[in-house]
């Protein structure tokens, strides 16, 4: 990983987070253009895995916290089911070309994961 995808990266995965719990997903298929990767999240539950370019206000803040100028791309596969089967934990890996680091431009790259149920909300505290 490069320095520049260690920066910050609480900050941005949360204001990822929080999109991803409240802002509604306009998306058409696995690897289409999405304004939030909700519908990826979904495809991801129902079918182990999802890829799609994303666009809106998330990728806008990608682009500023990494000064990128490439496509915001994201991956989502299930790490492991959990007791609601429309909830499982995910690994969302997050891509984007032309990121500004101090030996030129790099992909910038983050990577998280959370437990998330197919309609965008937390599982229960039992999970």
């Amino acid at each position: 990983m490069t320095p520049l995808a260690a920066r910050r990266p609480v900050r941005l995965a949360l204001a990822v987070l929080a999109s991803v719990a409240i802002t509604l997903a306009h998306a058409q298929v696995d690897g289409q253009l999405v304004d939030t990767p909700l519908l990826l999240i979904a495809d991801a539950i129902r079918n182990g895995h999802a890829h799609g370019i994303v666009a809106g206000p998330i990728a806008e803040q990608f682009r500023r916290q990494f000064n990128a100028s490439g496509l915001l791309t994201v991956d989502v596969s299930t790490v492991r089911s959990l007791r609601n089967p429309e909830c499982k934990r995910l690994k969302l890996v997050w891509s984007q070309a032309g990121a500004s680091t101090p030996n030129g431009p790099d992909t910038a790259v983050l990577t998280t994961e959370m437990n998330i149920c197919a309609d965008g909300s937390p599982p229960g505290d039992s999970e």
